[in-house]
């Protein structure tokens, strides 16, 4: 074709095809560009969210993992079984765990950790073996023991025959020191299974075989030359070498224990640094790709623009239009998604309004930022969820021990620092192992986080709040004096004694707090928490229901009540309690109704202890139901021998005090029923006493006891009647038989309007509930009077008689007249 002859249309054409050509070519290197774009994110997008996705589960699993092998190092002891079952489920797991990944570092790190496993699984289950080596040990120490006491009692018994012999009891002050040390090393070894520190694990292994040494050298004090005490005295020695040899490889089994224990988590370390050190991979491997993308947006931009410089001004022009929008706008939006992706993590979908390529690469964006963003979020969620557990109780969020401990040493920190003082308040529900035992733990655990939230609303801003444990109850009040303590405390007080209302039962509780101020109570956390919680006990040994601020008499007394703890459990094995019986009498006729069973203590160093100086300790342990077991029993025996004797006790009621702890017990009704079938006395010769207060700790579980206890035969009595929570309401709906007045208004019933219009009321309102009203403490001719007057038919007091002991009791019961009617009143025989 001739060019010159090429018209203006012509040449247009053909330098349009040109400038489209031209144009096409350009386009094509771009879409080419925008190809490898798409398919390079897919690629990599896939690939990244799959290695987030195996990391986070890794993740997961090992932080799982490690919670049950920490969960199994501190409950190894209890059941071999359990042991290898629950070492057998984290194995597999931790071998399931290492497939998960084709990572040759990973698999190294978690064979690492299952060898640590391993090694700690072998030396927890050698540790458990030497255990039950050392109780079996400690069985043959005990029994030979035993047989030492009857050689050395034969041998007393054979010198007794002997002219001018002299007993001494030497001996068997050192039989009773051998049996002290026995028990003593038992029980350290026992310790063992609280697992505090590897420190006080060695302390208690010193102290175990310090004990041996002197349970030995009291046996060559034992300078008995019989054959048979030599014997005993030579299988002990043996014994003792055993149990010596014994504690050697639990020294060196503990002491492997920890090693592996370190290594273990040297290994959980190791696995944990590899999660993260991978999150860091993957997040530096977006940058290059976000890097990489963009040069090659860069150098699609640069041919796009050199190609379109040789073309036609149109061309140019429309190029310019075509790369402008459909091109330039797209790769900004998705460049800054990138940038935003990449600097804060968070999720923004772009929207380039194109149904073409970049609507792909939109989509293939969008998905990778929403999957990227999840998983970022999901570690980060999992991160905080793990410092929480590990600082916070789990069952009232609120702090744990671990996060309480570290607060307090800041506030102490601080507080030398500023030269200012704080207050520190230790908080215990009083009877809560009751409401546990009657109602079960979910029970239990309902009323703790009610009392949780009390706590947290009461205190607020102005304090911190931990769970110490159990249901015991730390708070910190910074810059607060004692006087403004004083009045937290009554708050506390009065918001906790309040009805909770649990699966379908009405509880009532109360607290004690024991209350200390730094630096005048303590000038470290051990110290101050350690004197809260003495001033706390001494709140529950004075009634409950209080506040008391800690003093130094405090620990001296609770030296003490810890003595009288140690001579109860003695008093109960040697049989040093004993019964009194003090009357019960009807006011009208004057005859003998019964009496109620008082335990008293014959001390063998102080003598005749009366309830109040042991009853209150007892109360703070299970001490109390063997107590009221123990007077069950002795009551339904000597009722069986006065019968057998010929005591008529045919129209005689016996009642018998129980404490909260045992009359709340599920099985109460077939404890009771065990007893008596030893004994031939009857259920419907006992009436059961609870106190008002005890019976309104849970009602609703008191009504069915009461129903069961009277569908046997017994009798119920609700004791120190007007001083608890009780209302109109609750006491209509309890079928008890007798309701106990207390002393405190009978004591000013003559000289007390109030009193006496109490008195009055109560027992107009039993008459209609058809209950029986037995008034305590009366003490003068005046006070039979008025409760005469009111007619009140049955009382027990002074008056009539102080509790008697037993043979007493007998001569009083078959002296007494049947009655004794004078117009001035009620004048029975009293015994002193």
């Amino acid at each position: 074709m001739n060019l010159n002859n090429t018209s203006i249309t012509q040449r247009l054409i053909i330098s349009s095809l040109i400038s489209l050509l031209m144009v096409s070519f350009a386009v094509l290197i771009v879409i080419r560009s925008l190809f490898y774009i798409e398919s390079t994110l897919k690629t990599e997008t896939s690939r990244h969210v799959s290695e987030l996705i195996v990391n986070s589960e890794i993740s997961r699993r090992v932080f799982a993992l490690t919670s049950r092998v920490k969960l199994l190092e501190q409950t190894f002891l209890y059941s071999e079984t359990l042991l290898s079952e629950e070492a057998f489920n984290i194995d597999f797991q931790l071998q399931r765990l290492r497939d998960l990944s084709a990572n040759q570092e990973f698999s190294q790190k978690i064979d690492a950790f299952i060898d640590n496993f391993h090694r700690f699984l072998g030396s927890s289950l050698a540790l458990n073996r030497i255990l039950k080596q050392s109780k079996a040990i400690d069985a043959k120490l005990a029994k030979q023991l035993n047989l030492l006491e009857f050689a050395v009692a034969a041998s007393k018994l054979e010198h007794l025959s002997e002219d001018k012999v002299v007993i001494y009891n030497n001996e068997l002050d050192i039989i009773a020191m051998l049996r002290e040390s026995f028990l003593t090393v038992g029980k350290m070894l026992g310790d063992i299974h609280s697992r505090i520190t590897p420190e006080t694990e060695k302390v208690l292994l010193i102290e175990a075989e310090k004990e041996l040494d002197i349970l030995q050298l009291h046996l060559e004090n034992l300078d008995i030359s019989t054959p048979e005490v030599k014997a005993q005295k030579i299988k002990i020695r043996r014994t003792l070498n055993q149990y010596h040899a014994t504690m050697r490889k639990i020294r060196a089994n503990l002491d492997q224990r920890w090693g592996v224990m370190d290594a273990l988590v040297q290994a959980q370390a190791g696995l944990l640094q590899l999660v993260e050190s991978t999150e860091d991979r993957v997040q530096e491997q977006t940058l290059q790709l976000t890097s990489q993308l963009e040069d090659v947006i860069t150098e699609s931009r640069f041919n796009a623009i050199i190609i379109s410089l040789l073309a036609f001004l149109f061309s140019v022009l429309l190029i310019n239009h075509v790369v402008s929008r459909h091109i330039q706008k797209p790769l900004d939006d998705l460049k800054d998604g990138f940038d935003r992706l990449v600097s804060s993590g968070t999720k923004r979908p772009i929207n380039l309004g194109r149904t073409d390529e970049w609507g792909h690469i939109e989509s293939a964006y969008n998905n990778m930022a929403a999957r990227l963003s999840e998983a970022y979020q999901a570690i980060t969620e999992e991160k905080k969820n793990f410092d929480f557990l590990a600082h916070h109780d789990p069952l009232t969020h609120l702090a744990n021990r671990l996060l309480a401990t570290k607060e307090l040493t800041n506030q102490i920190t601080h507080s030398k620092q500023n030269g200012t003082k704080f207050l520190l308040l230790y908080l215990d529900i009083d009877e809560f192992k009751t409401i546990n035992d009657s109602l079960g733990h979910a029970a239990g655990d309902n009323l703790l986080v009610n009392v949780a939230e009390k706590l947290t609303r009461l205190i607020g801003t102005s304090g911190f709040v931990a769970r110490m444990g159990g249901d015991e109850f730390m708070i910190l009040m910074p810059e607060t004096n004692l006087e403004q303590g004083k009045f937290v405390a009554q708050r506390i007080n009065k918001a906790i004694k309040k009805p909770y209302y649990i699966d379908k039962s009405t509880v009532f509780v109360s607290a004690s707090i024991g209350i200390c101020e730094f630096p005048d109570h303590g000038c470290d956390g051990e110290t101050l928490i350690r004197n809260a919680d003495t001033a706390m006990y001494y709140a529950k040994r004075n009634g409950r229901d209080s506040y008391r601020i800690y003093t130094d008499e405090m620990t001296t007394e609770v030296n003490d009540i810890i003595e009288t703890s140690r001579g109860l459990h003695h008093a109960i094995r040697r049989n040093e309690l004993t019964v009194f019986f003090q009357p019960k009498v009807n006011l009208t006729s004057g005859s003998i109704l019964g009496a109620e069973a008082l335990v008293r203590w014959q001390h063998p160093k102080l003598g005749l202890l009366p309830p109040s100086a042991f009853l209150e300790v007892a109360e703070k342990t299970d001490l109390v139901v063997d107590i009221d077991k123990w007077v069950f029993g002795k009551v339904a025996r000597l009722i069986s021998e006065w019968k057998s004797e010929g005591v008529d006790t045919s129209n005689i009621l016996i009642s018998v005090n129980f404490s909260a702890r045992m009359f709340y017990m599920t099985d109460l009704a077939e404890q009771l029923q065990t007893i008596l079938d030893k004994t031939d006395c009857a259920p419907s010769q006992l009436i059961l006493e609870i106190t008002e207060r005890d019976m309104m700790q849970d009602f609703e579980t008191c009504v069915r006891t009461i129903e069961t206890l009277h569908a046997k035969g017994y009798k119920i009595a609700i004791d120190d009647f007007g001083t608890g929570y009780s209302s109109l309401s609750v006491l209509k709906n309890l079928s008890a038989d007798y309701i106990k007045l207390d002393r405190s208004f009978i004591k000013d019933v003559n000289s007390s309007s109030s009193d006496y219009e109490i008195t009055k009321a109560i027992l107009k309102l039993a008459k209609v509930l058809d209950l029986s009203v037995v008034a305590e403490g009366v003490e003068t001719q005046p006070h039979v009077d008025t409760l005469r007057q009111l007619e009140c038919t049955l009382a027990q007091g002074y008056y009539f008689a102080r509790p008697l002991p037993v043979d007493d009791w007998v001569d009083y019961l078959g002296k007494a007249p049947d009655k004794v009617a004078q117009s001035e009143g009620i004048r029975l025989k009293k015994v002193k």
